[in-house]
């Protein structure tokens, strides 16, 4: 090596030493930048992967089955069941051995006036046990059952036979354009409900219906009565808040009857049975109706709440007296265990039972029929009371 190489090597090892110096200077800022982020991009999708629209059983639940009416009327009644059937079984089942045949009778009619049966009730369907039933047969659940089942049926016969000279009763009478019926009861029994149910289910059957909101001092249902008729498509009179009920069933039934309407439902205003001023207003009103209608009102329906037990008693009779009532609806037999009132009613009222209301709906409400009711009463068991009726006959057994 020359001295004369000496500045040529120097020159090239300074323009290395620069080279690296950016490269480190590069380096450090590519570092200190986030890394890009890295999408990832899904593979094409194939048919069997792709969004299916919603099915119609992933909107929409798929139907009910419709619940009969036996099985609603069933199910309403469940709680008066167990609280006569079921507590009679089990009394027959596990002390009919160790217990006297009194203390079994004894024991049957607490059971029974529990039920809001009524005591006098009671002792007869009692009396009837103890004297058709004279052996060991006390203790046969089955026998004890057949006994109630038929005396029972016979109770609602005969109250139904009371007032109408066949089996066959409706609502609307023959020959009665229009039919005026009086819907009656105290406060917060359901009656103004009761009325725009059966406005509804009258019009299901073609026939033409008018109501008149003569509760008059309750504007909630006025309101509650025009949004029944509204859906039933019948016509609803009212008056200004607070006018005379009278005047509002006078003008429902002479509009009724200027129109050929077949029926007239006149909602009147709830009262206590032991307000005498507000008994002798619905005296007036039963008056004023039959002005223009001859021999109005032809039915006079009492609501009754079966959760108010025995009271219903005293309210029908109270009812009875100033307003000539034909005829009971019973509401809310699904929410008590006191409905063995309606046994009560037929056999000291003599007054038959025409609705029973077994919940909200509209189909919860149906006319009574004696067998039908019974049978729901005694679902478990496998007599019918067609079959039971008929072995009345032949048993001679009589009402007491």
């Amino acid at each position: 090596m020359t001295f004369d190489s000496v500045p040529q090597i120097l020159i090239w090892l300074i323009a290395l030493a620069a080279v690296a110096a950016i490269a480190f200077a590069v380096g450090r800022r590519t570092r200190r930048q986030p890394p890009p982020e890295i999408t990832e991009v899904a593979p094409p999708s194939r048919p069997s992967d792709a969004v299916q629209p919603p099915q119609p059983s992933d909107t929409v639940p798929p139907p009910q089955p419709s619940i009969s009416w036996f099985n609603r009327l069933s199910a309403g009644l469940s709680k008066t069941q167990d609280q006569i059937v079921r507590q009679i079984e089990s009394l027959l089942t596990s002390e009919s051995e160790k217990a006297s045949r009194e203390a079994l009778l004894d024991r049957m009619l607490e059971i029974l006036v529990r039920a809001d049966v009524g005591i006098r009730t009671a002792e007869m369907l009692v009396e009837k046990v103890r004297h058709q039933l004279p052996g060991a047969e006390l203790s046969d659940p089955v026998a004890v059952k057949r006994v109630l089942q038929r005396e029972i049926l016979q109770l609602f016969d005969a109250a139904a036979g009371a007032q109408t000279s066949d089996n066959h009763w409706s609502l609307v009478k023959q020959g009665k354009k229009p039919t005026v019926v009086l819907m009656v009861g105290v406060n917060g029994v359901g009656k103004t409900t009761t009325t725009g149910k059966i406005a509804f289910k009258q019009r299901q059957t073609g026939r033409s219906v008018i109501v008149g909101a003569a509760d008059t001092f309750r504007a909630a249902a006025v309101d509650q009565l025009e949004e029944w008729a509204r859906r039933a498509g019948a016509e609803c009179v009212r008056l200004s808040e607070g006018s005379d009920p009278a005047s509002v069933a006078f003008e429902c039934v002479k509009r009724a009857s200027a129109q050929g309407t077949e029926l007239c439902l006149v909602d009147t205003a709830g009262r206590l049975h032991n307000r005498q001023d507000l008994m002798q207003e619905l005296a007036k009103i039963k008056r004023v109706v039959s002005k223009d209608v001859e021999a109005a009102p032809h039915e006079v329906l009492l609501v009754l709440d079966a959760t108010t037990g025995q009271n219903a008693l005293q309210q029908a009779k109270a009812f009875r007296e100033i307003a000539g009532v034909t005829g009971l609806v019973l509401t809310k037999l699904d929410g008590t265990a006191k409905g063995g009132v309606a046994i009560a009613l037929a056999h000291e009222m003599k007054l038959p039972i025409r609705y029973i209301g077994v919940g909200e709906s509209v189909d919860d409400l149906q006319e009574f029929q004696a067998e039908e009711f019974v049978d729901a009463l005694f679902s478990n068991h496998k007599a019918k009371t067609a079959d039971i009726r008929s072995q009345s006959v032949a048993t001679g057994s009589a009402t007491l």
